[in-house]
């Protein structure tokens, strides 16, 4: 419904306060799944894994952080939105039952689509899960490294 122009252009969202929460979680779901590439990029995909499967967790928070920094600007830009949203959904999970682990199971094969389905991708598909874990659980930390970036690169 949402992805035809001409309904969109007809749509008040503010007289729609009935919105069902899964239906519009669907609709963001499939306009995620619909990009010609997911938010992580495929070129970073490999790279978001690797930290996932291995290492202190303070050494995955930090390679994932320095990965969210390689990714395009508007790729950022939303990411960051969407993990503020999901952090907060997460931060209700015991009246929605949306907890960090299911957000990760919902969130982390749309945010982290493979180029292609192999039997390797299936196998990684929790590690996908546990990126977007990490991103929602450390949230403040994302935001808090970039400006930790920025002032590095403005000091050398």
């Amino acid at each position: 419904m949402l992805m035809d122009e001409k309904t969109c252009n007809e749509l008040d969202l503010e007289s729609s306060v009935d919105w069902d929460v899964k239906t519009v979680t669907s609709a963001l779901k499939q306009y995620l799944r619909s990009l010609p590439e997911p938010l992580m990029t495929y070129e970073l995909h490999r790279d978001f894994i690797v930290p996932a499967k291995s290492g202190s967790p303070e050494a995955r928070v930090n390679a994932i952080h320095f990965l969210v920094h390689k990714l395009p600007e508007k790729n950022k830009e939303m990411l960051d939105i969407l993990v503020k949203h999901l952090t907060n959904v997460s931060n209700h999970s015991k009246q929605n039952l949306m907890t960090v682990a299911n957000l990760g199971v919902v969130f982390g094969p749309t945010l982290m689509r493979p180029q292609e389905e192999t039997v390797a991708a299936i196998m990684d598909l929790k590690f996908q899960n546990i990126v977007v874990e990490i991103l929602i659980e450390n949230h403040e930390k994302v935001a808090f490294f970039s400006s930790l970036l920025v002032v590095m690169s403005l000091a050398c």
